[in-house]
């Protein structure tokens, strides 16, 4: 008898759940605000991608729909860049498993 297959984050590394997530947030990023998917990952995403509160909760539900997860406030309120909201996402995914 075959057993249930894995969840997807339990079958890859660290590194490729992070790239998978980065891409994932630059994708998303670039819907909101073209050409902001190219900032470095250690770029404020307020400052830098000039984004206001209404377009940073588009951010967060283009995300959450992509991922297929919910982002708590905590987390989005200590991420200011794209480093620290990959981070902060794939904390999360890590601990739904």
């Amino acid at each position: 008898m075959n057993s249930p297959a894995k969840p997807i984050v339990e079958r890859v590394s660290v590194s490729d759940l992070a790239a998978l997530i980065e891409s994932t947030i630059r994708e998303a990023l670039g819907v909101i605000r073209p050409g902001a998917a190219s900032l470095a990952g250690d770029a404020d995403l307020a400052q830098e991608a000039d984004l206001d509160s209404a377009e940073v909760m588009d951010l967060v539900m283009e995300i959450e729909d992509r991922l297929d997860l919910s982002i708590p406030v905590e987390t989005m309120a200590q991420a200011h860049t794209i480093n620290e909201l990959c981070a902060g996402i794939v904390q999360l995914k890590r601990n739904i498993t």
